[in-house]
């Protein structure tokens, strides 16, 4: 299988030759490309289409067998330092380079055997030239040419366009855009923190984004908080749903948006807890972005009880202890109770220690808390500080739930007095 490329071209000589003889060299021969499917007959018959062969002199190389002098004289080094080396598309570009200049008796043998002067397809098309999604505007429809599935874009995020959305949110799909299969598999799934948004099927709510979390504006805070000098933007009906359940991200610092109250809280489980003014610079808390939310959203956040079961211990580090909430009270964990109860298993979130300090002193859980510990299968219901034995029958559908039970340790549940 001797070839030009291997050992009969032109322009297997010097570097310095080679360059100097190719301008005109391409006067000689006419431009020409060949298919991938053509290349393939041509490795085929140089190389068995092995595009990492090394011939047994050590002279010629890749699946189109170039000469070292060949490969690095048409530009191949910026692929790699031989052919072996680079990849099938590579070695198929500087051949099609080669190809341009020499023909296909480049390769005397292997080249005319695959009628390589007869195919004059482009190996590697261009595709089609697709925008830029940073260069769209909020709103714009887009989707994959690869495919079916259609995002809205919303300040750079790609938001799904669910099926029922198109209806009722007045989605045009005639005027979808497409764009680059990477560039839309890369777009965001949320829109910018802070960013202003309503349903696009309609009604007067106005929400905004935090951690993907889509929190409602009260009334009162649109215009005291600044949000109705903000862009407001429509999102599809199913994503708004969902992001309205969503809990804003563990460990996020807040703060009322009308800038009035100079409180500062943690975001804990979609708890608010209060940070005192000692811990904001001794926690580092201070270090962290602080963001603004709806002062009504807020103030239920802070009356909302910690969920039951959560795990928590002194964001400071001074106090290694462990408690699991339970009704709003902080009951200490043992490291025996830690891991006996499975603890061990669930995160350990940090806490502010002022609000530790008064949930671990709180006398008893709140009313209808319920619990277990480990010296019994009994539940209990605690009922103004005291504890009832809870039967069977309480449980089942449309009644009390085993999974809002609460493990504590057995000397918790010992020290709560049992009503008559």
């Amino acid at each position: 299988m001797s070839s030009a490329v291997r050992k009969h071209s032109a322009l297997a000589v010097s570097a310095t030759a080679l360059l100097a003889l190719v301008v005109p060299l391409v006067a000689s021969f006419p431009a020409s490309a060949a298919s991938v499917a053509t290349w393939d007959k041509v490795a085929a018959c140089e190389s068995t289409n092995n595009w990492k062969a090394i011939d047994p002199t050590g002279s010629y190389f890749g699946g189109l067998q170039f000469s070292q002098q060949t490969w690095s004289g048409f530009g191949g080094l910026a692929y790699a330092s031989r052919a072996d080396r680079a990849t099938k598309e590579q070695q198929i570009r500087i051949a099609e380079k080669v190809l341009a200049v020499q023909g296909e008796r480049a390769w005397p043998n292997c080249g005319p055997a695959a009628h390589l002067g007869a195919d004059h397809a482009d190996p590697y098309p261009e595709g089609p030239s697709y925008p830029n999604p940073a260069s769209l505007g909020s709103g714009t429809l887009v989707k994959s040419p690869n495919g079916a599935s259609v995002k809205v874009l919303i300040e750079g995020a790609g938001i799904a366009v669910a099926a029922s959305d198109v209806t009722p949110d007045h989605y045009d799909l005639g005027k979808i855009v497409l764009i680059e299969d990477a560039a839309f598999r890369a777009l965001p799934d949320t829109p910018p923190a802070g960013t202003v948004i309503h349903d696009e099927a309609g009604g007067n709510s106005r929400y905004v984004v935090i951690d993907g979390a889509a929190l409602k504006i009260g009334a009162a805070d649109w215009t005291s908080g600044g949000y109705n000098i903000r862009r407001d933007l429509g999102v599809p009906t199913s994503w708004l749903q969902s992001a309205a359940q969503r809990t804003v991200g563990n460990g996020r610092v807040v703060m009322n948006q009308n800038e009035q109250d100079p409180a500062r809280y943690v975001m804990v489980n979609g708890t608010a807890l209060h940070i005192s003014a000692a811990e904001w610079t001794a926690n580092g808390y201070n270090q962290r972005a602080l963001m603004g939310v709806p002062g009504e959203w807020l103030a239920n956040a802070v009356a909302r009880q910690l969920p039951n079961g959560s795990i928590v211990k002194d964001a400071s580090g001074t106090d290694a202890s462990v408690f699991v909430m339970a009704g709003g009270k902080a009951v200490s964990l043992t490291y025996a109770d830690f891991t006996a109860l499975g603890y061990d298993k669930r995160p350990l979130d940090p806490v502010p220690g002022t609000w530790l300090t008064e949930a671990k002193t709180k006398p008893a859980p709140a009313d209808h808390t319920m619990l277990l510990s480990q010296d019994s299968n009994t539940v209990w219901e605690v009922l103004a500080g005291k504890k009832r034995a809870m039967t069977a029958d309480e449980f089942g559908a449309g009644k009390r739930s085993f999974d809002d039970v609460v493990s504590v340790p057995t000397a918790f549940t010992t020290a709560l007095p049992t009503t008559p």
